[in-house]
């Protein structure tokens, strides 16, 4: 069974306030499959396996001036490779220094990815390298090192030089065992159980298949409210039509009755408040600031940093706001409520629940009400 509009849209909101959880991709992609299947109205960083990927590192030198100069150069290095199968790959080009590189997704398709998640409400932030993640994960004292790191998948293996911070090689090989790479002591070895949290340190590589855009940190709040407009919209349609179909049989039935009879006086006035009711809600919803106020929870909750939001209800009519989130720390959420009743026009914000998180998430699960500027000019 489909979600309704309603849920859909709750889950979009929710995907857009969640910090984003990583999970590691093979090819095909079936892990992420049962993700969206599993976890709608969530984020997500994929983290791809090497088994999906091609690298490639320019020749020093070369007039690569940025991104877009090192992507196309890509292309063309791939399409001399692969022939015509390269046209399907999606590229991530990454520049560091004087170094630049690019991966190509061969063993996932990443409008197939971005489809499954727009039908499940999941937020992609972002489609990485495992390398890349792996590497931004590493302490600050082993990426400073000279020699080489590696990350490793069974028989592949992505060697990684560095000197003294910088990248200045990386090569997919197959192996047998680490003995196979031979040359210096390795600086460190990762497979697909490390850490991938990414640690302060020098600057690593960071290739993105998603598309690159100059977007605002206002971007997703502008999307929700797009969301919000479409989705109110095609409800309210839904809503005028079958406030129409109420109001007509109602005029039926007073025909019936004056047909019989004098009608009882105000019924019909009396019925034309409840017809309107859900287009002035609807009215309400879409004149309701979303911009800044979606803002207004993201910035408080990156302020936060720790705060994991899973949803947001809001009504228009009486400007009332209800955040539901996830917290390691009950004090933290207390000072996000403080924080969002510094906001002008917030009123009456209370953290008005506070309880054990449910299987499978980590943390305390909160609730935060608040009285906001609503569409009704409440």
């Amino acid at each position: 069974m489909s979600p309704s509009m309603s849920e859909r849209l709750r889950r979009q909101i929710a995907a857009r306030l969640a910090k984003p959880r990583r999970l590691f991709v093979t090819p095909g992609g079936d892990e992420f499959a049962a993700w969206c299947r599993e976890q709608p109205g969530t984020a997500v960083e994929l983290v791809v396996s090497a088994r999906a990927l091609h690298e490639l590192v320019a020749e020093p030198g070369l007039p690569l001036a940025d991104l877009d100069a090192v992507q196309a150069y890509a292309q063309q290095q791939f399409a001399h490779y692969f022939g015509s199968a390269a046209q399907r790959f999606a590229l991530a080009p990454w520049r560091l220094d004087d170094v630049a590189g690019a991966s190509a997704l061969h063993g996932l398709d990443l409008t197939a990815l971005r489809s499954q998640a727009d039908a499940a409400q999941v937020r992609l932030a972002s489609v990485r390298p495992a390398w890349a993640a792996w590497l931004a994960a590493l302490p600050a004292a082993t990426r400073s090192a000279t020699g080489r790191a590696v990350w490793r998948e069974d028989d592949i293996a992505v060697v990684i030089q560095l000197d003294r911070g910088r990248v200045t090689g990386l090569q997919s090989r197959r192996v047998q065992s680490l003995a196979d790479l031979g040359g210096d002591e390795l600086l460190a070895v990762g497979t697909p159980a490390s850490d991938l949290a990414p640690l302060p340190g020098p600057a690593t590589p960071q290739p993105d298949f998603l598309p690159r855009s100059g977007r605002s940190p206002l971007a997703w709040p502008l999307a929700a409210t797009g969301a919000l407009v479409l989705a109110t919209a095609a409800w309210s349609a839904v809503e005028s039509h079958r406030a129409l179909d109420v109001a007509q049989a109602a005029r039926d039935r007073v025909a019936v009755l004056r047909s019989a009879a004098k009608p009882p006086p105000r019924r019909a006035a009396a019925a034309a408040p409840a017809e309107n009711r859900s287009a002035n809600e609807a009215r309400a919803l879409l004149a309701m600031p979303w911009e800044p106020l979606l803002s207004r929870v993201e910035t408080a909750g990156a302020d936060a940093k720790a705060i994991a939001w899973l949803g947001l209800d809001a009504s228009a009519g009486r400007g009332e706001l209800r955040l539901e989130g996830l917290t390691p720390d009950k004090l933290l959420a207390l000072q996000l409520a403080e924080q969002l009743g510094t906001t002008p026009g917030w009123r009456q914000v209370v953290l008005s629940r506070f309880s054990a998180a449910e299987t499978g998430l980590v943390g305390q699960r909160f609730e935060i009400n608040a009285r906001v500027p609503g569409g009704g000019g409440s």
